[in-house]
């Protein structure tokens, strides 16, 4: 029923462009009269009353001519059809509006543009591509918008390069003239870029190309967490530990949500820096960093390393029930709890163990169904960071579910 409304409300608007454009047009042609004597017009209302709206709009846009004054509402309707997921009715319109002679060449790369977007909107990035690269060419006016569209190729095709090249191109023209915060959000998703790069290249064991694509990041984003992290485990392979643990502590305290990020990779650098005394000195300072901002994430990380180290040293065992029953009372933590729960089990006998461990595997079932990230911009949640977010494909958006509740 939608759909007919729809249909309703563009036939009027087609028949009012005519009229108007019959009504102040110094040519006095008949075109508003002419549309009404296609027969396709008819059968297009035909499908429309017969509720075939699909039908209905292939016949109108066969009976509307193309000229100056129809050409935005062919625009319109294409873009409609692309939003609703028609897409090949979208590129029959936009290659329709190509087919015909009378386009002058601005309209013509805005159809262009437009039929782009479509061939994305398809899954048809090479075709995509070209045609966005042609408007770059030809159009000074509409260049930065298509740029900006080819961006997003690159990206789904992870040719980072490419990216790097048409964002820094943004960046030097008139895109992002009046806007700071657009010009931050590039910069931002530059330095992904380049973290992409420097993945690449260590996949490959080439570190030496890794450090040159981390230095660029943090030359254009000097706050980009990704890089940090990702220094920080090169200094601990090369033994540079106590520049590890700068970089960490410093990315903890300015962005404390990223804490379960960065813990492990510090917790190496203590103890390769500091030897048996390491991991003392890592719980103390990390003790320190909960008591001002709680994680529970953060407690089972060091209640885990204490366990594991506990054949070591005794004490480590006691240490991990004391400090992971405080947390729990002070936080109400559900996972707390639970993990408390686990260590004290084989303390238990008989139908009380059996009751406690009952109720350990229930809570543990509702612990591994949690999501523990959520993007900011559109909700998609999952339980691993995404850099870019796999749904509305931003960066930076995805942050930790720093609560207890169960989605």
């Amino acid at each position: 029923m939608n759909d007919i409304l729809l249909i309703i409300i563009l036939t009027l608007a087609i028949a009012i462009g005519f009229f108007l454009g019959k009504r102040y047009s110094p040519k006095k042609n008949n075109q508003f009269h002419k549309v009404f004597d296609d027969p396709k017009y008819f059968q297009g209302l035909n499908y429309l009353l017969n509720e075939q709206p699909d039908k209905a709009v292939d016949a109108f846009v066969e009976s509307l001519e193309v000229n100056q004054i129809t050409l935005e509402t062919h625009l319109a309707l294409g873009n409609l059809m692309r939003k609703q997921g028609q897409v090949d009715r979208a590129i029959r319109i936009h290659q329709n509006l190509l087919a015909r002679p009378l386009l002058d060449l601005t309209h013509q790369h805005q159809v262009h543009l437009e039929l782009g977007k479509d061939f994305m909107a398809a899954g048809l990035l090479d075709r995509a591509e070209m045609l966005l690269k042609e408007v770059i060419k030809e159009s000074p006016s509409l260049r930065n918008t298509a740029q900006r569209y080819l961006l997003d190729i690159y990206q789904d095709e992870r040719d980072w390069e490419k990216a790097i090249e048409i964002g820094e191109s943004l960046l030097g023209g008139k895109f992002f003239k009046d806007s700071i915060q657009k010009k931050h959000s590039m910069n931002q998703m530059i330095a992904h870029f380049y973290c992409e790069l420097a993945e690449e290249s260590l996949n490959k064991n080439k570190k030496s190309a890794a450090k040159k694509f981390l230095l660029n990041a943090q030359s254009i984003d000097k706050l980009s967490i990704r890089a940090s992290l990702l220094i920080a485990n090169l200094n601990n392979e090369e033994s540079n530990y106590k520049q590890s643990i700068k970089i960490l502590n410093k990315t903890i305290k300015d962005n404390p949500a990223f804490i379960i990020e960065t813990l492990p990779i510090l917790c190496k650098a203590y103890d390769g820096l500091y030897g048996h005394q390491g991991f003392d000195k890592f719980l103390k300072i990390t003790e320190s960093q909960i008591s001002r901002e709680p994680s529970i994430e953060a407690v089972l990380f060091l209640i885990d390393q204490l366990l594991v180290r506990s054949k070591e040293k005794l004490s480590y065992n006691k240490k991990a029930q004391e400090l992971l029953s405080d947390y729990t009372l002070k936080c109400s933590s559900l996972e707390g709890f639970n993990k408390l729960l686990s260590i004290r089990l084989p303390t238990l006998s008989g139908e009380f163990a059996k009751e406690c461990n009952d109720m350990h595997l229930y809570l543990q079932n509702l612990i591994n169904k949690k999501l523990n990230y959520r993007c900011s911009r559109c909700g998609f949640s999952g339980r691993i960071l995404h850099w870019r977010c796999p749904s509305c494909k931003t960066w930076d958006h995805m942050k930790s579910i720093r609560t207890d509740s169960f989605n």
